[in-house]
């Protein structure tokens, strides 16, 4: 017997639609990339205590810190493509569960190698998450609705920083029971969540819209015709196509900008705790967590509100650029300034350009996804994040061989060569045209 072809176009009210897609997969693709961040971050907090009694130095932690990105890498757009073939709940499920068992196990460490091979597994089980859900996203939200949905999901970064700060902080200073290290506590307890909603995924998630049981049969034919889900799960090859994604100019430009970011953020998002607390400005660990809260409390809201202009314009280069011509500017600022002191104004030109930085987030990968063709999509944005993941690898190992500090000569010369390398980006991203 022949089943009736639906017609996608007739009473599909696509602003209820919209509504429905948002709070069914946004709070808790939120939730499971806070957990991630926060599992991915807590050791710049477990640092405070922990390098004094494993007698870790700034180089050895920044190289720890780093070490999670080159298993990341190396398994990033494999694992991606593994998403995008086999659907998302499965290998998402996968992904949180193995992450948050390792994430625990590094409360039982003994020495710094131990901890070093911890942080490797970490990288390797947590590989390819984020690509994964960025790719995951554009399954379901249209090219006028992707970078809002993208702004929601990178807020994700600042507020695991703002909630990871008071929790951290809280379970360092109070959990002492059984005669057990806060910090160790602090992986145990920050672990959990991870194997609990990566059990959830399996029931709260579907992998495309078209099996999706709560649209209605309409709104799933609808979505098939407009989105790319099932075009790039079948486009998606087994190999690693380098070749064709190096015949996209803007490829390269991309990969450029997402490795000065990567570098930058994730250095700081390690060490900032340790900037803050021995910059003089804070006065005790309680302090350090309640400023660590500023900057990233800031670019949640300007993160978010930019990438709503971003779709109201639907327009991305711009959006991208601009918020780093700022950064850049005050990135070459605050390398004038420190020679000359003033930690205050220095915090305050830092919080700048962490706000600058994370509003280019949601509009840089949501171009990103429309460079793209479906067949190049996965193995595209993993690519691109993985040039991130090399940033992201180097910045914890420089900031700790200039000793967790940020006011030496040699920090203010790559402040000022950042700020220009990020000036340059933006030029190239406003200048090539595919």
């Amino acid at each position: 017997m022949n089943v009736p072809e639906i017609d996608p176009s007739p009473g599909i009210d696509t602003g209820k639609m919209d509504r429905k897609i948002w709070w069914r997969i946004i709070p808790f693709i939120l939730v499971l990339y806070v957990i991630s961040i926060l599992d991915r971050i807590n050791i710049g907090y477990a640092a405070l205590t922990m390098n004094a009694e494993l007698g870790i130095d700034h180089f050895l932690f920044g190289f720890i810190s780093g070490i999670f990105f080159i298993s990341y890498i190396l398994f990033e757009v494999p694992g991606n493509q593994i998403l995008a073939r086999s659907g998302a709940r499965i290998w998402l499920f996968r992904i949180m569960v193995s992450w948050g068992i390792i994430a625990m196990l590094m409360a039982v460490v003994r020495t710094p190698l131990e901890l070093g091979i911890l942080r490797f597994f970490l990288g390797a089980a947590e590989a390819g998450f984020a690509p994964g859900l960025i790719l995951y996203l554009s399954f379901w939200f249209r090219k006028e609705k992707i970078a809002k949905a993208l702004a929601v999901f990178f807020i994700a970064i600042p507020l695991a920083m703002m909630i990871a700060s008071p929790l951290s902080v809280f379970i360092l200073s109070h959990a002492s029971w059984f005669g057990i290290s806060g910090w160790r506590w602090l992986f145990l307890l920050e672990g959990l969540p991870a194997v609990f909603f990566g059990c959830a995924i399996l029931v709260c998630l579907s992998d495309l819209p078209e099996k999706a049981r709560w649209l209605t049969p309409h709104e799933r034919a609808w979505l098939g015709t407009h989105l790319d889900g099932d075009r790039v799960k079948e486009a998606t090859t087994q190999k690693i196509p380098f070749r064709q994604l190096a015949g996209f100019p803007m490829a390269i430009i991309l990969c450029s900008s997402s490795f000065l970011v990567g570098l930058f953020l994730t250095g700081l998002l390690f060490w900032f705790p340790q900037i803050v607390y021995s910059s003089g400005l804070s006065g005790s660990v309680s302090d350090t967590g309640m400023l660590v809260m500023i900057p990233y409390g800031l670019s949640a809201v300007v993160m978010y509100a930019w990438s709503l202009h971003s779709d109201a314009a639907r327009e991305r280069r711009y959006h991208v650029a601009i918020p780093f011509f700022l950064a850049a500017v005050l990135l070459l600022a605050l390398s004038l300034s420190l020679p000359h002191g003033g930690t205050a104004a220095g915090f305050l030109i830092l919080t700048g350009v962490i706000a600058a930085c994370y509003a280019a987030y949601a509009p840089f990968f949501a171009l990103t996804l429309e460079i793209f063709p479906p067949d190049l999509r996965a193995s595209g944005t993993a690519l691109v994040n993985t040039t991130a993941s090399m940033g992201a690898f180097l910045g914890p190992v420089i900031f700790g061989l200039l000793g967790g500090q940020i006011t030496g000569p040699v920090a203010i010369l790559m402040l000022g060569l950042l700020g220009i390398a990020l000036m340059v980006c933006g030029l190239c991203l406003l200048r090539c045209r595919e």
